[in-house]
């Protein structure tokens, strides 16, 4: 149906911390499918099919199971005119369920060469916020980290990830593909301004 599950790291069996104030289950969904036809084959014509997966993963008894669930997004999700088409999809999929309280939504913002300042990417934030039809979304994480093709983007990234927490555009902020150097030094950044880093994604074949 075109969905990609996400595994979160976690220790013990309970839901996973996402943002203050949000908790989210083990096993997440991935959008990188929706709106990419190069590497997917996207067809507009099957966004029902997409919707219809989207319910079926958050329907439950809504008086007994309080579970949410992690959606995971980007802003280049989408191939050509279609860039962000995940982000837009996901939010008017949250936005017609019944169910929309069990639903949590990550984006990731692409690491584009231009996004030069820690405004670049806060922009980015907003313009995700709005395909989404949204004010706020639990999560919002780099994509990728500069360090190995532009290192002197680095701390407008960091800056950029912060600005979209403190100007209450997000939860909690993350990061993806990642590695222990690059952490540190995004995580010092982060804990200097009281800024929660939640999540680092990395890949993971279940092959």
């Amino acid at each position: 149906v075109g969905t990609h599950m996400v595994l979160l790291p976690t220790r013990g069996h309970g839901p996973l911390t996402l943002a203050p104030n949000v908790e989210v289950e083990r096993l997440g969904f991935g959008t990188w499918a929706w709106g990419n036809k190069l590497l997917w084959g996207y067809d507009e014509a099957a966004d029902p099919v997409l919707e219809a997966a989207f319910r079926r993963a958050v329907a439950g008894a809504p008086l007994v199971d309080r579970r949410r669930f992690f959606f995971d997004t980007g802003d280049s999700y989408g191939t050509g005119a279609r860039e962000g088409r995940a982000e837009s999809l996901l939010g008017r999929f949250r936005r017609e369920a019944r169910a929309r309280r069990r639903v949590a939504i990550g984006t990731k913002l692409a690491v584009y060469p231009w996004r030069l300042r820690g405004e670049d990417f806060e922009d980015a934030c907003r313009a995700s916020l709005r395909r989404m039809g949204e004010s706020r979304m639990e999560l919002v994480q780099a994509h990728w980290s500069a360090a190995n093709f532009q290192p002197w983007q680095e701390p407008a990234l960091w800056d950029g990830l912060a600005r979209c927490y403190e100007a209450g555009l997000a939860g909690a902020v993350g990061t993806s593909n990642f590695g222990p150097k690059q952490l540190r030094k995004a995580n010092a950044h982060w804990a200097s301004r009281g800024v929660p880093h939640s999540a680092n994604q990395v890949q993971l074949s279940l092959l």
